[in-house]
């Protein structure tokens, strides 16, 4: 059965003619009585008693007249649902905190100008609760730090960038030192579970480190601001401290034996089915992740 079959059926209860009906769906006479009784041998049932040229709706027909109109309505909401999403489509955007901060505005401006209509719809958390919503599907894709753990998750490498040492210009600790020797001093560091300390413990476990950070924070700013009054070497992203470096608030302390280097992923439910238009946004935010 289809839409169509209650949709002839219920113009047919209207007017109580198949003709008159068939005048009004613009189809012949022998259409619509074909459809009333295809409707009637798929469930075995009488729509209709035929007296004295006119077609009175049994009691069976009745109760399924009420229920056809039902599921014309729900479809007409559907449809109308349907051509709303269309018309003004929304796109769910996940990104962990510090890519949330820093690159996520820049995207969606661009999304918005690009896209006119667009809604678009942000989620900035710690990784893990990132993933999982990309995983349940409540977030169309996200842009994380490192790999995702969830093996549901795909993931495209969209950039790379440095986690740096830092101080304030008043800190007395030389300017290049080893990874053990600079985890001597004052550390600042982000909590753990985030990825700035999970990447950073990376590193300390290949170098047999253990560290026990005067301050742990959710907050770069709050680390960043410690460190520019000279509280201790903080360890976050190069692009965070750019400026500070520059403005001559903090200074960066090499490390001779390491590199700390992080990589930024495109994640997505590997199930995920994008229609052309989702898979226009998709690319479009892939590659301007980075503008």
């Amino acid at each position: 059965m289809t839409i169509r079959h209650l949709k002839v059926f219920i113009c047919v209860c209207k007017h109580s003619s198949i003709t008159r009906a068939a005048e009004e769906l613009f189809i012949a006479q022998p259409a619509v009585s074909n459809t009333i009784s295809e409707i009637e041998k798929h469930y075995n049932v009488v729509l209709f008693n035929r007296i004295n040229q006119r077609l009175r709706l049994t009691e069976e027909g009745e109760l399924l007249l009420l229920k056809a109109k039902e599921v014309i309505l729900a479809f007409e909401e559907f449809e109308s649902s349907a051509q709303n999403v269309s018309t003004n489509p929304i796109l769910r955007i996940g990104a962990s905190l510090t890519i949330g901060n820093q690159q996520i505005p820049d995207l969606v401006k661009h999304l918005k100008t690009r896209f006119k209509g667009l809604n678009v719809q942000i989620s900035i958390n710690q990784t893990a609760i990132i993933e999982n919503k990309v995983s349940e599907g409540t977030l169309d894709f996200a842009f994380i730090q490192g790999k995702p753990a969830n093996t549901h998750l795909k993931a495209k490498h969209v950039s790379s960038n440095n986690l740096i040492a830092v101080c304030g210009k008043s800190y007395n600790i030389p300017d290049t030192v080893t990874l053990k020797e600079l985890c001597k001093y004052d550390l600042l560091l982000r909590e753990d579970g985030s990825v700035s300390r999970e990447f950073l413990s990376y590193f300390l476990g290949i170098y047999n480190i253990t560290v026990s950070p005067v301050i742990e924070s959710v907050s770069n700013q709050a680390l960043i601001s410690a460190a520019c009054e000279n509280l201790g070497v903080t360890i976050l992203p190069e692009s965070l401290l750019t400026e500070h470096i520059n403005n001559k608030l903090l200074k960066k302390i090499n490390i001779s034996d390491c590199e700390l280097t992080r990589n930024c992923y495109m994640i997505y439910h590997k199930n995920k089915t994008f229609n052309s238009f989702k898979k226009e946004l998709f690319d479009f935010s892939f590659d301007n992740f980075n503008r």
